[in-house]
């Protein structure tokens, strides 16, 4: 009888998952518009925009505070997901996939109110449409990768926490609050 030595498997010989792609972007994505939906209810109230950006035929005191009450657990809940695609949470990246694939439609529809906007020299829409005809594809296609849907698929949330640790939320954080106070401003000009 011959003998055969099976080959131990330690620690390090666990196979090493694939690079993904698109995370940090569809991350700063959500945060940044949490950022804006957080922000837009102070901006409306503090700075006393014109009527059309107010709730109609309600109260003024009223339609403030029901803006934070529906804007803030709205951003709370844009903030978590972005949270969940960091993870590693595979229903979050689908989730992910088809709203960025909704949202560059969106932005191509756009672009000829764009053009009529630049034209009047409102040059603000150009951040809008920069989020929706660049960045939303780019993260649908890096988030569509074969090697980012493999690796959603099989890492685990401490892994995922792991390689998304440590300074990178810090980093991605001050893009999504950059990118959330610059729309914020688009959206109200």
């Amino acid at each position: 009888m011959r003998e055969t030595q099976q080959p131990e498997v330690t620690g390090t010989d666990v196979e090493e998952l694939p690079a993904p792609q698109g995370i940090g972007m569809a991350v700063a994505f959500d945060w940044g518009l949490a950022a804006q939906i957080f922000l837009t209810p102070i901006t409306i109230t503090f700075f006393n925009l014109p009527a059309e950006a107010r709730i109609p035929g309600l109260n003024p005191v009223l339609g403030n505070v029901l803006l934070f009450v529906i804007a803030w657990p709205v951003a709370a809940g844009l903030a978590l997901f972005g949270e969940m695609v960091r993870r590693g949470r595979n229903w979050a990246r689908r989730i992910q996939v088809v709203a960025n694939a909704l949202l560059s439609v969106v932005g191509i529809v756009q672009l000829y109110g764009l053009y009529q906007s630049v034209k009047a020299g409102n040059f603000w829409p150009v951040v809008t449409e920069v989020i929706l005809v660049i960045f939303s594809p780019l993260i649908f296609w890096r988030m569509t990768r074969p090697s980012t849907v493999r690796w959603f698929k099989s890492v685990t949330v401490a892994e995922a926490r792991k390689r998304h640790g440590g300074a990178w939320p810090w980093l991605i954080a001050i893009w999504a609050i950059v990118g959330g106070v610059l729309q914020t401003i688009a959206a109200m000009k």
